[in-house]
């Protein structure tokens, strides 16, 4: 990759600095400045989305929706199908169709919800569990790549614009 630098008056913060060229993503990245940085957040969220489909078929044999129910799983220890869609983001016939998928491969074990009999919790199994540590020393490598070449304070600073990023989209959604 070519290495450049562009700096000049009233450029957009994508132009200050050294830029690696981004093949054809460039020219919709560089478009309408400031303005745009949603835009190359949905850019940058696909091209983490497609490497992560490529990295589970290749290292774990999943899809990214079984890993999103597989990794809530791993931290939460358990959760009902509608828990782990708000939480993920994601539709709940998402999450339904991959738990029964996981249920049928025995990476997840299907309970009884005391408190709602229509909503059953989910938790990993012994078989799933050992998946979901395996795949997840990839996973971590995958996550120090993609910030490596970024100073502590600009993590820093990254974590903080999304984190109010993240409350300003909640705060736009509308009561379910």
């Amino acid at each position: 990759m070519r290495v450049r630098s562009a700096v000049r008056p009233g450029a957009s913060p994508t132009d200050a600095g050294p830029i690696r060229e981004l093949g054809p993503l460039e020219a919709l990245w560089r478009h309408g400045g400031q303005d745009y940085l949603p835009l190359r957040l949905l850019l940058l969220a696909k091209l983490i989305d497609q490497h992560t489909a490529r990295l589970l078929k290749r290292r774990a044999g999943i899809s990214v929706a079984e890993w999103r129910v597989i990794a809530q799983l791993g931290v939460l220890h358990q959760g009902s199908v509608r828990e782990m869609a708000r939480q993920g983001c994601v539709d709940p016939a998402e999450v339904s169709r991959a738990a029964a998928t996981l249920e049928r491969r025995g990476y997840v074990a299907r309970h009884a919800n005391a408190r709602d009999r229509r909503s059953p919790r989910f938790a990993l199994t012994s078989a799933g569990s050992a998946h979901y540590a395996r795949f997840r020393a990839h996973w971590r490598q995958f996550q120090r790549s993609l910030v490596a070449d970024l100073s502590d304070a600009e993590r820093a600073i990254a974590e903080r614009a999304l984190t109010r990023m993240v409350r300003a989209c909640l705060a736009m959604r509308s009561p379910s």
